[in-house]
């Protein structure tokens, strides 16, 4: 058996020779193991002198016979020099050691060298001993000749190591390149003068993208290809052929027919700082147990033009000496079909490092969205503060294809926490968020649109297409007119997002899926737990939240930090992405300390809308309100009893949501032949729900029951109590609105109509 021998033997195994004390502390390991046996020391001289450990490594663990090729003893040379990133190397000293997975890259005719970490050196470092790595080269010889050491859902291995300049593909390039319409460009990305880093364009026609750069592209595709070994880069064409080989492949006849497809009209040796020379890509699909799981793309730079490389081939010809390389069929002589070797293998070239631009589909599986969930289309209605955010972390994960709605410009206060900048002052929202967000990854939604309009707009045509073809709405116009309007009309499932006037909460409402429950109703609800709830106690509240930014009367602002905008945005972004795939609907409230950042956070439970038209006005309530209602009229049976509710009237769409329903004041009297309501308390209950709500919430009107036996229908003493509170209202311009709890039923008057 051959083996490589690496310097010269040192005279005996005393670790005094060693001249590294790491080395003699690995020395020390190797004598008190029992599967290692030290044959002897070497020393390689030269510009680096270090020494190196020669040992017979094995434990038994690995099969005779493998199909791996790994013997059950390996001759190994243990040294420390700092390669790969890693300081001890392990080579195998076996001449015709298999190539296998998890090799590092060496020189041709050199020893082969082990890959035994995943990470890094500054890693492994932590918690490196010798007998660790001597357990870490028994294992890694066990694993590769049972075949288990690459796991099954480890990324395939790369086929050749990468050095050189990088070359930054456009998304879907291997998919997208083969279109005769498409074209690679490349410009160089300004950066350090120590790196080359090449941006490429498929058919891009911006003049901006320089055309000098002195590079042919010639782009193949090949065969696929399983797991190769990873191969040191080749120097010369003629290496790069022969790795191509040993993989399956070859550079033959794809290379000379696209020679001459680009040479068709003539090909010049270009010289001196013009020279074009020749970048190949080589397309290279990746197979698990013959299914294509990926497609590679290796780039080479080779010392020659187009039409170098074509006379060397044999496939190009000159008609006159330094003049244009034509293909032969075009000098009507029959093309060769096989290429021998000659001065084309001894063409150099240099491996360049190909980074593919992120796409959607990338940006989703490294978000953690799973396949499928974020391809849809969505409308979103604001794009300010919050919504430019919101869409700056959907464009990042990948998660839907956005229209824009926004009627405003970008006011110069607005890069506070906006994704504007101040050079874009005074341009439409929806244009700087679009352009943004188009510009995040390397592929975006190329239909996307930008409506500087209202959301809730009637008569806009573009804004009926946008809704239309959408699955999903999202209000964060922080206004009330845009899901309240969505409500009323047959839209998408809407979902509206907006933060407290302090910045430190965040509230979701979202319709679910067949929008049973829509986002009026939601508001409603959102409300009535804002008044319940002892975290709803100063959670609306305005107070030192405005800032003048104008002379006009309109033009102010709220105080709030980026800080909060981000936290929240991205708090409402995960809950929104991980609810939208359901079909439910939810109402959820956040909110932060202003101390220490802690958030906490309310699942405020949603119920089933009811409704009811009252002459030209709807009346909304739910299913939370109703069961309230009975449970007071239970707990005063067999007396009646009733008090104020409270509501959000609308007067434009003419609905009013009832919110909640006050319990009896204790001035009230109550029997079981009657009820008259009582003053104490009512006027303060009303005044706290104004400063909760932040004024949405108000008085509506009266309720009251019937005792046990009697329906909801009002009795003529009801009718007359309508008839004044429709008279004590009317000088706000308000519906009274009067609510009956009966033994099974209930009913709801408005103003003098009523309606059962």
């Amino acid at each position: 058996m051959e083996y490589f021998e690496l310097g010269e033997p040192l005279p005996g195994i005393d670790p005094a020779l060693l001249q590294d004390e790491r080395l003699r502390t690995l020395l020390s390991a190797c004598q008190a193991h029992p599967d290692i046996e030290v044959r002897e020391l070497r020393r390689v001289s030269g510009d680096t002198s270090f020494d190196l450990i020669v040992v017979e490594a094995g434990d038994g663990t690995v099969a005779p016979r493998n199909e791996a090729g790994i013997h059950r003893r390996e001759r190994l040379a243990l040294y420390y020099q700092n390669e790969n990133g890693i300081p001890f190397q392990v080579r195998a000293l076996r001449r015709d050691f298999p190539d296998t997975l998890h090799q590092n890259g060496v020189e041709s005719g050199t020893p082969k060298s082990l890959c035994l970490y995943e990470q890094d050196w500054d890693t492994v470092e932590r918690s490196w001993t010798a007998p660790k790595l001597l357990a870490q080269i028994l294992r890694w010889l066990e694993k590769i000749a049972d075949g288990t050491l690459h796991a099954q859902d480890q990324a395939l291995e790369q086929v050749f190591y990468g050095s050189g300049i990088q070359l930054v593909l456009p998304a879907n390039f291997a998919a997208e390149i083969d279109s005769p319409k498409h074209e690679l460009r490349l410009h160089r990305a300004p950066g350090s003068p120590q790196r080359i880093v090449l941006i490429g364009t498929v058919d891009d026609r911006d003049p901006a993208v320089s055309s000098a750069l002195p590079f042919q592209v010639l782009s193949i595709a090949f065969d696929g290809v399983a797991h190769p070994p990873i191969q040191a880069p080749p120097t010369t064409l003629g290496q790069l052929q022969g790795l191509l080989e040993r993989v399956g492949t070859s550079l033959f006849p794809a290379l000379t027919e696209i020679i001459c497809a680009k040479a068709r009209d003539g090909a010049t040796s270009s010289k001196g700082e013009t020279r074009k020379k020749v970048m190949l890509l080589l397309r290279v699909p990746r197979l698990r147990e013959n299914v294509r799981e990926r497609i590679d793309v290796l780039g080479f730079l080779l010392d020659a033009d187009l039409a170098g490389l074509g006379l060397a081939l044999g496939v190009l010809q000159q008609t006159q000496p330094n003049g244009p390389a034509f293909p032969f069929h075009q000098l009507n002589t029959p093309q060769a079909t096989a290429v021998s070797d000659g001065v084309w293998s001894k063409i150099g070239l240099m491996p360049v490092d190909l980074r593919e631009s992120t796409t959607r589909a990338s940006a989703r599986h490294w978000s953690g969205i799973s396949e499928g969930a974020g391809e849809f289309r969505g409308l979103l209605a604001g794009v300010g503060a919050l919504g430019s955010t919101l869409a700056d972390l959907w464009a990042r994960s990948g998660w839907g294809c956005w229209d824009y709605v926004d009627p405003d410009l970008i006011e110069p206060h607005n890069p506070i926490r906006h994704l504007a900048r101040q050079g874009d002052v005074g341009r439409p929202k929806v244009d700087v968020v679009r352009e943004l967000t188009a510009a995040t990854l390397g592929e975006s939604c190329s239909d996307s649109n930008d409506l500087p309009v209202k959301a809730n707009a009637g008569d806009e045509a573009a804004l009926a297409t946008a809704i239309a073809r959408a699955s999903l709405l999202v209000d964060a116009t922080t206004t009330l007119s845009v899901p309240r309007d969505w409500s009323e009309r047959e839209v998408p499932r809407t979902a509206s997002v907006f933060l407290t006037p302090s910045g430190q909460a965040s509230i979701l409402l979202l319709e679910d899926a067949a929008r049973r429950v829509r986002a009026a109703s939601l508001e409603a609800q959102y409300y009535r737990a804002v008044l319940r709830s002892s975290w709803g106690a100063g959670h609306l509240t305005t107070e030192s939240a405005v800032r003048r930014t104008g002379a006009g009367c309109r033009d102010h602002s709220l105080v709030m930090s980026a800080e909060s905008v981000l936290l929240h945005a991205a708090l409402l972004s995960r809950r929104l992405r991980q609810l939208a795939d359901g079909t439910t609907a939810s109402i959820g409230v956040w909110s932060a300390d202003g101390e220490n950042g802690a958030v906490s956070f309310q699942d405020v439970p949603v119920r089933d809308m009811r409704q009811l038209a009252c002459g030209n006005w709807k009346i909304y309530w739910d299913d939370g309100l109703d069961e309230h209602l009975r449970a007071l009229r239970a707990r005063s049976l067999p007396n009646e009893t009733g008090g104020i509710l409270l509501g959000v009237t609308d007067h434009k769409l003419r609905t009013i949501h009832l919110v909640d329903a006050l319990s009896a004041p204790l001035d009230s009297a109550s029997s079981p032949e009657g009820f008259t309501r009582g003053r104490e308390g009512v006027t303060q209950a009303r005044q706290d729900c104004l400063a909760r709500t932040a004024r949405m919430v108000d008085y509506v009107g009266e309720w009251h029951s019937h005792p046990r036996g009697v329906g909801a229908t009002p009795s003529s003493l009801d009718v007359e109590l309508l008839a004044h509170l429709a008279t004590a209202l009317a000088s706000d311009g308000i519906p009274g609105v009067m609510l009956i709890v009966g033994e099974r039923d209930l009913s709801i008057s408005l103003g003098s109509g009523i309606d059962v």
